[in-house]
């Protein structure tokens, strides 16, 4: 990591605020101007439909090259509070995973106030839909459908465990998490429940959670999900289901807290008890890892790559 980059860093510590994620987006874009990953991008098609809002759209990179005739698909869900964020922030994580051979499609979602639970899921499911009868076509990369990755950060990975522990909200029927399948899942920086959430965040869980009773908003966090799941579900199974968590070292409480919480929920009602990947990344924020992603600082890029290539070797 570049002495620059690390002393803005240090100098925010564990705060989050859309100041500070601004203020470390800017630091890096000027190692975006020449990304030599645009190089291994055969093409990027961007705002494609894949459901009926206006938010439900996503970009495709398609690789130059790929190892592999069906190449491997990575889904990338960008954070942002559930209430800001959009895909074409995240054009350094497009270019460096087609680089490398993968499909990569980066999706919006909606936005609170446009969207109340368990929406952000929904959204989820709808595109998990479209990958999966669209992904084999020509036109879209000749990709694997037996063979995708979700990666949230962040807001992000809320709504993807919203959608993949969806049979733990009685209400929500018919929910069959590994259908459309997915190859592994990669939860980065997510906030799988608000007990440390501070209160000038409240109106946008209300929104979103249609309750002022955050002990309510709680039941249908992923945390609360995973607890009414049964013991041999299995999405518990990270043989079956193989799931990464990764945290930073300058993680705020807010999300720090609820990353070691869902990991030992999880531990708890897995009938094998076998723990997901669970890592750290040294010296970067909530933000700052995404940033990286196709910078020279590759930890947490080479580390996203091994886990996709090893979940879809099997």
């Amino acid at each position: 990591m570049r002495p620059e980059i690390q002393e803005e860093i240090e100098r925010h510590g564990t705060g989050l605020s859309p100041a500070v994620t601004a203020a470390t987006r800017d630091i890096y874009k000027k190692f975006y101007k020449d990304d030599p990953h645009r190089e291994g991008v055969k093409q990027k098609l961007e705002n494609i439909q894949y459901g009926p809002h206006e938010r439900n759209v996503l970009d495709l990179y398609l690789p130059k090259e790929s190892s592999a005739s069906r190449p491997s698909v990575i889904v990338y869900s960008h954070g942002g509070g559930m209430v800001a964020g959009d895909k074409s922030m995240h054009e350094n994580i497009g270019n460096y995973f087609a680089s490398y051979g993968l499909i990569a499609v980066i999706n919006n979602y909606r936005l609170v106030p446009g969207v109340t639970y368990p929406g952000g899921g929904e959204d989820i499911q709808m595109l998990r839909e479209w990958i999966y009868q669209n992904i084999s076509k020509s036109e879209y990369g000749n990709g694997n459908p037996e063979k995708v990755v979700l990666i949230g950060q962040s807001a992000g990975g809320l709504h993807i465990a919203t959608n993949i522990y969806a049979a733990g909200d009685p209400s929500r029927t018919g929910q069959n998490a590994l259908s459309p399948p997915v190859a592994g899942i990669v939860y980065i920086s997510t906030p799988f429940s608000f007990d440390k959430t501070p209160s000038s965040r409240f109106p946008v869980l209300k929104g979103y959670y249609g309750t002022d009773d955050m002990a309510e908003a709680r039941t249908k966090t992923p945390v609360a999900l995973v607890e009414k799941l049964s013991g041999d579900s299995p999405i518990l199974d990270p043989k079956i289901l193989p799931t990464l968590i990764v945290a930073t070292q300058y993680e705020p409480e807010e999300i720090r807290y609820p990353i070691f919480q869902f990991a030992e929920q999880y531990r708890y009602k897995s009938a094998r008890g076998i723990l997901p990947e669970l890592t750290v990344i040294a010296g970067h924020n909530h933000t700052s890892n995404i940033c990286s992603i196709g910078t020279e600082d590759d930890v947490q890029g080479s580390m996203l790559r091994e886990f996709v290539a090893r979940v879809c070797s099997k």
